[in-house]
C-alpha cells in the first residue's frame, strides 16, 4: 500500500508542477456515523484525541457535522504533511486507548488517504473567522471510466467561482471516491447564489459539464464543530 500510495503522491506531484502550481500534502479524510445517543461524545472524543505524531504539522484536525445530505454524522480532515508512514507496530498507549474509547461511540467509519493543498491554504480556505455563521457543501465526486483528468479539469474550473474558500482534495487511497470538494459559504442562502460572471461571457451549466464525466456524486451540507488551530 505505501508503495502504491508514495506512486499516486509522486503522479499527482508531477501534474501539479506542470501547472506551476505547489506540490501536494497528504491528508486523512475520515467520516463517521456516531452509535445511537453518542453523537455528543463522539466529538467530544475527537476534539480531545491524542496529539499528532512529531513528524506530523501539529495542529487540530478540522471537524465538521452533518447537517443534509450523506448518512455519515462527522468528517474529519487531519493534514500529515508531505508524507506518512503506515506501520504494523502497535501505536502507543495513549493512541491504543483513544481507540478503545471511540469503538463504543461509532456505528460505521471509512479512512481515506488523499492529496491536497498545503495546510496553509486548506486552513484558510476552511476554518472560519466565525463558527456560527460558517457552512459547507461537502461533495464527492468518482469519474467515468477513463475521464478522471477531465472531471478534475472540470472541478478546478467550478473552483474558481468560489476563490478562497474551497478544497479539492484527491484519492490516494480507501473510499470509491477520486475528488472530494470542500466549499465554505458564509450562510445557508449563499449555497444557492449564482456563481459570478464577467460582462459577455459564455460558461456552460457547471452541472452539464460534470455529467459529461461524472459516474457518482453525493452532496453533503455541514457546519464547522472545531479544529485548524496550531496545538500549543
Amino acid at each position: 500500500m505505501r508503495r502504491v500510495l508514495a506512486a499516486v503522491v509522486l503522479m499527482l506531484a508531477a501534474s501539479l508542477l506542470a501547472l506551476g502550481q505547489t506540490a501536494p500534502e497528504l491528508y486523512h479524510i475520515h467520516v463517521v456515523q456516531a452509535a445511537p445517543g453518542k453523537l455528543t461524545e463522539l466529538i467530544d472524543a475527537y476534539r480531545n484525541g491524542p496529539a499528532p505524531a512529531a513528524n506530523e504539522p501539529q495542529v487540530t484536525p478540522i471537524i465538521l457535522r452533518h447537517r443534509e445530505g450523506s448518512e455519515w454524522d462527522l468528517i474529519v480532515i487531519t493534514p500529515l504533511g508531505k508524507q506518512t508512514t503506515i506501520s504494523a507496530a502497535p501505536p502507543p498507549q495513549a493512541v491504543q486507548d483513544y481507540y478503545q474509547r471511540l469503538m463504543p461511540l461509532s456505528a460505521w467509519h471509512s479512512d481515506t488517504f488523499a492529496t491536497g493543498p498545503s495546510w496553509a491554504e486548506v486552513q484558510k480556505a476552511l476554518v472560519p473567522a466565525k463558527a456560527e455563521e460558517a457552512v459547507y457543501v461537502v461533495s464527492d465526486y468518482r469519474s467515468t471510466a477513463g475521464h478522471r483528468p477531465q472531471l478534475r479539469q472540470v472541478l478546478d474550473r467550478n473552483a474558481q467561482d468560489t476563490p478562497g474558500r474551497g478544497v479539492l482534495f484527491a484519492h490516494a487511497e480507501g473510499a470509491p471516491w477520486n475528488f472530494l470538494a470542500v466549499v465554505r459559504y458564509d450562510s445557508w442562502a449563499a449555497i444557492d447564489a449564482p456563481p459570478p460572471q464577467r460582462p459577455g461571457e459564455q460558461r456552460p451549466e457547471p452541472g452539464l459539464a460534470l455529467r459529461e464525466h461524472m459516474a457518482v456524486h453525493h452532496d453533503t451540507i455541514v457546519a464547522y464543530v472545531s479544529g485548524g488551530q496550531p496545538i500549543r
